[in-house]
């Protein structure tokens, strides 16, 4: 491919985080040509050709046959993960997909199968990690080692019907706190080796319609480093109770919010603004790698996200099961 050849992109599924995070700039690029949308809610996709241009499909292979495209977004619920990155990765098509990568474990792993077999440029929408304060704590935490580890997603819940259901959305450590498990991850610079959690129920089924999930839920993870992560999520607590992850290293600690990063250190507090747009940054990152063909130069792959992925899961089924859950399973 040329590098100065325009990128030919579809959109599979085009709710929130498609319209929100990513064509409001990937519209305004000139390297790039949004061409296809397609979604099962036909007014949804129709206002996005109004918005954007291109053609409307409610068929993914459709899409993908009659678009000649080079890229594909899949931004989905985690429950309507089925074949689209596999079909997209057959054609040979690079796949960003929006996090979580699915519902259950199966489907990520054999997705990331055809991804990998197929030797395709991907990436996973996992935004915190392109933000510049990210770079900021790579920097400030080079060459100490991470002790512990205490992560937050605590407060309000969205408003859809799915969101409430474990069956379609993996409940809130797989849909929403899966972003600090996964900045969490990627700081510690470690793969995880189990996981023990314990879930509560009860208050929200007797206040939400179709509601399933755990009210909150709070896991132990170890790293094969020694750090330990102690990873928190609920939706009970007021909208924006708490959102964020502390970093506890020998005379430092490091917090992580995705728009400001506090180090504090012996006599010095360091406050740093996020300054930048890290869907901006991620698809920036994303579409140069696939220009070049460098299948490590995006913020995160399939592959990796599907790291963080074990986790959640992981973390679902200790709760399930009340025993310590070894990785990867």
């Amino acid at each position: 491919m040329s590098l100065e050849e325009s990128l030919r992109i579809g959109f599979i599924g085009v709710g929130n985080i498609a319209r929100g995070g990513h064509l409001r700039h990937l519209s305004t690029w000139d390297d790039v040509e949004i061409v296809a949308f397609c979604d099962v809610d036909e007014g949804a996709v129709q206002r996005a050709v109004e918005d954007y241009g291109g053609r409307a499909f409610n068929n993914v292979e459709h899409m993908l046959d009659d678009s000649n495209l080079d890229v594909v977004y899949i931004c989905l619920p985690p429950f309507a993960h089925t074949n689209q990155e596999i079909l997209a990765a057959k054609s040979g098509l690079a796949v960003f997909v929006e996090k979580p990568l699915a519902v259950d474990l199966s489907k990520a792993v054999e997705i990331n199968a055809a991804i990998e077999e197929a030797g395709v440029v991907s990436a996973a929408g996992y935004n915190w990690r392109s933000t510049e304060i990210t770079k900021v704590a790579r920097e400030r935490m080079a060459g100490k080692t991470v002790s512990a580890v205490f992560a937050y997603w605590i407060g309000g819940f969205p408003g859809v019907m799915w969101w409430r259901q474990q069956g379609q959305s993996g409940g809130q450590m797989n849909e929403q706190a899966t972003h600090v498990v996964d900045i969490a991850r990627h700081l510690i610079d470690s793969s995880a080796v189990s996981v023990y959690a314990q879930g509560t129920k009860g208050i929200g089924a007797k206040k939400w319609e179709k509601h399933d999930i755990c009210d909150h839920i709070v896991a132990t993870v170890t790293f094969e480093n020694g750090a330990v992560l102690c990873a928190g999520t609920g939706h009970l607590a007021l909208d924006g109770f708490r959102t964020g992850v502390d970093f506890l290293l020998d005379e430092m600690v490091v917090t992580h919010d995705n728009s400001e990063l506090i180090v504090k250190t012996p006599g010095r507090e360091e406050r740093i603004r996020n300054n930048n747009n890290p869907y901006e940054e991620e698809d920036r990152a994303f579409l140069d790698a696939v220009r070049t063909g460098d299948r490590d130069a995006v913020y995160c792959s399939y592959n990796d996200a599907l790291e963080t992925h074990h986790i959640t899961m992981a973390i679902n089924e200790s709760v399930e099961s009340g025993q310590v859950i070894e990785l990867p399973y």
